[in-house]
C-alpha cells in the first residue's frame, strides 16, 4: 500500500479542453508534496509512496471519478483511506468552483450533486510554476451540510471557455464558513 493513489486516463483526451488535462498532470507531483505537507500537519501522515493506476476513458467512466468524483486516494500510516477530488485551475480568480452541470444544455448534473470524494482540493498555478497558491483543501460533506443551511454564498456561472457546455458553482475562499476548510494557503484551520 502508498500513501497516495492517482487514475490517469491513457486515451488520449480530444477537444479543445484537453489542454487542462496534460496541464493537470504535470502538477500532480507538486500536489502530492503539499498533502504530505498538509496531513503531516494534521496529525495524519501519509504512508510512503504513491502510485498512478491506469485506465482507459471507459474503466474510468465506470468508477472512480466519473460516478464518484474520486481523483486520488489518500492512506495515512494509521491505516483507513480517505477520497479526494482535485481541481486545478490557471486563472487568478481564488474561487472554489464545482461542476454544476456537465452540460447545461441536456441538464446533466455535474459533480455538485454527485460528488462522493471527503475531500475537495482546489490549487492555483496562474503564473505556471508548477506549484499553488492559493490553495484549499475542504471537508466536502461539512461543505455540503453548510450548503444546505444556506451558509455558503454560492454563485452560478456557464463555463464558456473552450466551447465548453459545463456550467460551475463558486464561492470566494474567503466566504466559505471556517469549519469546513480543512487547509489554506491563507490561513489554516484543522478539523481534528
Amino acid at each position: 500500500m502508498v500513501g497516495i493513489t492517482r487514475f490517469n486516463i491513457t486515451d488520449k483526451v480530444k477537444g479543445r479542453g484537453a489542454w487542462r488535462f496534460e496541464e493537470s498532470r504535470k502538477r500532480w507531483s507538486a500536489a502530492d508534496t503539499l498533502y504530505r505537507q498538509i496531513f503531516a500537519e494534521l496529525q495524519m501522515p501519509l504512508m510512503p509512496g504513491e502510485e498512478t493506476i491506469n485506465c482507459t476513458k471507459k474503466e474510468f467512466e465506470a468508477g472512480y471519478d466519473y460516478q464518484l468524483g474520486i481523483d486520488v486516494i489518500l492512506r495515512p500510516v494509521n491505516g483507513g483511506e480517505s477520497t479526494m477530488q482535485e481541481k486545478f485551475l490557471f486563472t487568478d480568480f481564488d474561487t472554489v468552483t464545482v461542476e454544476h452541470c456537465q452540460d447545461w444544455l441536456t441538464r446533466e448534473s455535474g459533480d455538485f450533486y454527485k460528488l462522493k470524494s471527503q475531500y475537495y482540493f482546489v490549487g492555483y498555478d496562474a503564473e505556471g510554476h508548477l506549484r499553488f497558491d492559493p490553495w484549499i483543501l475542504l471537508d466536502w460533506p461539512r461543505l455540503q451540510r453548510a450548503t444546505a443551511q444556506y451558509r455558503v454564498p454560492w454563485q452560478l456561472r456557464g463555463g464558456l471557455k473552450d466551447g465548453a457546455r459545463a456550467s460551475f458553482m463558486y464561492v470566494k475562499f474567503g466566504k466559505l464558513p471556517p469549519e469546513v476548510i480543512v487547509a489554506c494557503s491563507n490561513r489554516s484551520y484543522s478539523l481534528f
